[in-house]
């Protein structure tokens, strides 16, 4: 039987004295690792000098390591602080200086917190901070329980948050963009729908869903949670997962009407006091041909279409009827339209050379490089522009428009753009 290949692990991977210890099979392994999220990661060993020692012998060692900023200092065989390379360029800078050199322990900055190598960086940071703030230190000594383990910097310690914490929002923007639709899940729609998303951070308050009721019948929503960056982004994954989990329950209705009344009142326990979401629904029924708008404390939703003889297209502009959702405005208003005529949302023919425009105040809110805002007006020339462009030529139209407009300037708000299309061929 050939002799199984042990796996040695670079002690380049670690920082610190470990405990070696050795498997059946006599390889040498580390009997503790720490995660990125921890100060045993980013800590430094260096050789702790004699508390003792005359400070002008630390001279030489610093001019052999220009990359050693601070050595630790021990006292009676214990690591009791600090001696960074500033302080004993200070104290050694002259010849006087120097025939009155004070003993290494004297100029050390002592320990006055113990940071354990297993403690969570983003815990201990305000201690170090407080650290700084108080007494200047810039350099902590690490200890594995007892043992001195290594150093770690202030700068270390924020440069290693930034990465945490980029990674972190990094996994929730890919959550929060995994509900969004995807070109799947627009293949299952009988009609043209393209949907456009930029977020100005990592995490936004922007989201839209399209999700069939039936075979014939769909639901598209563009929404748009006030607030900005994870806040904002926490509650438009709890907005999503409402139509998510309506997916899977039995018998619920497919009416729309009831869908958004249903939206509105689970959403008074979820949205705080104080914040709301603004969104345009778009009920479509393929079968019967019509569709319905319904417009909830959002921007203007533009439908454009074609006019006269020569095709000429003509716009109409679809205004808030129904207030944000959040607050339980929306369930009563539409709970008291249901016996009456006048309605407030519009139904209207899906037919062929129809379009409907829905988008957040992102789009119309972006800033040029002279400060000027894009406004509604300009929004409202696009999407009349948009209207002859191919369905496939959509997404490339709407990106060049935001690119050219905002050039070097930085995105105020999330944008998304959803642009529909009603193709009779698609309800032959």
């Amino acid at each position: 039987m050939a002799e199984e290949e042990n796996e040695f692990i670079d002690v380049m991977e670690f920082t610190g004295e470990q405990e070696v210890i050795r498997d059946e099979n006599g390889a040498e392994s580390f009997a503790r690792e720490f995660s990125p999220k921890q100060i045993g990661s980013i800590a430094k060993y260096i050789e702790p000098v004699s508390g003792s020692a005359p400070i002008d012998t630390l001279i030489e060692m610093f001019e052999d390591n220009p990359d050693l900023r601070a050595v630790p200092v021990e006292e009676y065989d214990r690591v009791v602080g600090i001696i960074d390379r500033h302080t004993v360029e200070n104290a050694t800078n002259t010849a006087l200086k120097r025939f009155i050199a004070k003993k290494t322990i004297e100029l050390t900055t002592k320990i006055s917190v113990i940071i354990q190598a297993k403690d969570y960086i983003e815990k201990t940071l305000g201690r170090i901070s407080d650290l700084n703030k108080k007494y200047g230190m810039v350099y902590f000594p690490v200890f594995d329980r007892r043992s001195f383990f290594g150093i770690v910097t202030l700068d270390e310690f924020l440069d290693r948050m930034d990465e945490i914490r980029q990674q972190d929002l990094d996994k929730a923007s890919f959550i929060q963009k995994s509900f969004f639709p995807s070109q799947e899940d627009l293949k299952g729609i009988p009609y043209s729908i393209t949907c456009w998303n930029r977020m100005a951070n990592t995490l936004g308050g922007d989201f839209y869903k399209t999700f069939k009721l039936g075979e014939y019948q769909s639901l598209i929503c563009c929404c748009d949670v006030s607030g900005k960056n994870v806040a904002a982004s926490l509650l438009t994954v709890a907005a999503i997962s409402f139509f998510e989990a309506r997916k899977t329950v039995a018998g619920m209705s497919v009416n729309p009407v009831d869908i958004l009344a249903d939206f509105d009142e689970y959403l008074q326990h979820v949205v705080p006091v104080g914040n709301f979401i603004t969104g345009v629904f778009v009920y479509v029924d393929a079968k019967k041909k019509f569709f319905q708008v319904f417009n909830c404390g959002h921007t203007t939703t533009y439908l454009v279409f074609a006019h006269g003889d020569d095709n000429t297209p003509k716009v109409a502009e679809i205004e808030p009827k129904l207030p944000p959702f959040g607050m339980g405005s929306v369930k009563s208003e539409l709970d008291r339209s249901r016996g009456e005529d006048k309605k407030p949302y519009i139904t209207l023919a899906a037919k062929k050379g129809v379009h409907l425009e829905l988008y957040s105040d992102g789009f119309t809110d972006m800033v040029n490089e002279d400060g000027f805002r894009y406004e509604d007006q300009n929004a409202k020339n696009f999407f009349i522009k948009l209207y002859s462009a191919t369905k496939e030529e959509v997404p490339d139209k709407i990106e060049f428009c935001v690119d050219h407009y905002i050039g070097k300037t930085m995105l105020p708000d999330d944008i998304t753009v959803i642009d529909i299309r009603f193709d009779s061929i698609l309800f032959s």
